[in-house]
């Protein structure tokens, strides 16, 4: 199969940097994407995956390139946001072998893949979405794992990650009550929805938006 791939690289022509092209199995980069999206919508909707793709840069520090395409067909460059985020494939395109190429040597090219709640950062959390979203991925990957879920790090807590210092963050209660919350460093406010000290609690509010919102896999 990996020969295949590699002859794949004729299909390329001159639009690819040569000789240096090489291609990766687009399901490496983008691994669970096809398990994930193979999920009934209600087990999934909490939550989803983040990529994140880096290559080292050039001799002369340019930077290195991405692209992707299925045998016979047009490459489509994959540009890495400024934080190295890169928008994952259809998953029928994964499933029919999409190919990625890039001119970043063996070994040059790092991938991250993170569980990030749906939808974009808010001011304000409702504490059952952020225990659905906790429990769902911890589901999600029982499921992928099988057995090995039982000895595999498992979903642990939710990072809230702001630019600059965190602001106060608060637990509010349905009456108007609120408690300050303590699991804040320096840039990051750590929250476990199902502890104790959050019972009764309906949402969780931030003096600002975060920047980043992220389900942390830990042992």
């Amino acid at each position: 199969m990996f020969a295949a791939l590699l002859a794949a690289l004729a299909l390329a022509g001159a639009d690819l940097p040569a000789p240096e092209a090489r291609t990766i199995p687009a399901e490496r980069i983008f691994a669970f994407w096809g398990e994930y999206n193979a999920l009934p919508e209600d087990e999934r909707d909490a939550f989803t995956l983040r990529y994140e793709l880096r290559a080292q840069p050039g001799p002369d520090g340019q930077a290195r390139r991405f692209w992707t395409g299925l045998e016979g067909e047009d490459w489509r460059a994959l540009e890495p946001g400024p934080d190295g985020a890169v928008a994952p494939p259809a998953p029928d395109r994964l499933a029919a072998g999409l190919l990625l190429v890039t001119d970043a040597p063996q070994g040059g090219v790092a991938v991250n893949v993170q569980f990030v709640l749906t939808g974009a950062p808010s001011q304000t959390y409702e504490l059952a979405y952020l225990q659905a979203a906790l429990a769902q991925t911890r589901a999600a990957m029982r499921r992928a794992l099988g057995l090995r879920a039982l000895i595999a790090p498992r979903p642990r807590r939710i990072d809230f990650v702001f630019d600059g210092p965190s602001p106060d963050a608060f637990a509010v209660f349905p009456d108007g009550r609120e408690e300050e919350l303590t699991s804040v460093f320096e840039r990051v406010i750590q929250l476990d929805p199902g502890a104790r000290e959050l019972r009764g609690v309906q949402t969780i509010r931030f003096g600002r938006a975060p920047d980043a919102v992220r389900i942390i896999v830990a042992n």
